[in-house]
């Protein structure tokens, strides 16, 4: 399987069991990604992921947060460095999107990937050659 790159929005979907649909299709995507050893994301992702998962109302706990973040290191995260950056930039110019989502396109591309899971974005849009998947709307292969 070709690799594909978790933003942040999925990331934290995958903490919020009371999603019902939307959580399982995410685990449904993060277990493949696992077993095929696919998964892809990036620094300021995990970084984004820890800021959100311990700021909300309801928590999670920061030894929680940070045990996930030790299970994503296995993925090598995409480090944003001066060429993500311009990748980033035109992006930015040429699609009108926000700086984030540009970096999470940006860091998918430089990682490889035709294939980014997201909720922020439409499903099925391209950016940088970047394929926009929202779980929900494309089951994980292999699931019906």
């Amino acid at each position: 399987m070709n690799p594909v790159f978790v933003d942040t929005s999925v990331l934290v979907a995958a903490e919020d069991t009371g999603q019902g649909l939307l959580y399982a299709a995410v685990l449904q995507w993060l277990d493949l990604l696992w077993r095929t050893r696919s998964g892809r994301t990036g620094c300021q992702a995990l970084c984004e992921f820890y800021d959100q998962v311990t700021t909300v109302a309801r928590p999670l706990p920061q030894g929680d947060a940070r045990a996930a973040i030790r299970r994503y290191q296995a993925w090598n995260p995409w480090k944003t460095d001066a060429a993500t950056l311009e990748t980033a930039w035109a992006v930015q110019a040429r699609h009108e999107l926000a700086f984030g989502d540009c970096l999470a396109v940006a860091c998918a591309q430089h990682s490889g990937c035709e294939q980014m899971l997201t909720l922020h974005l439409e499903h099925g849009a391209q950016f940088g050659g970047v394929t926009m998947v929202h779980p929900l709307h494309q089951a994980a292969p292999g699931q019906v």
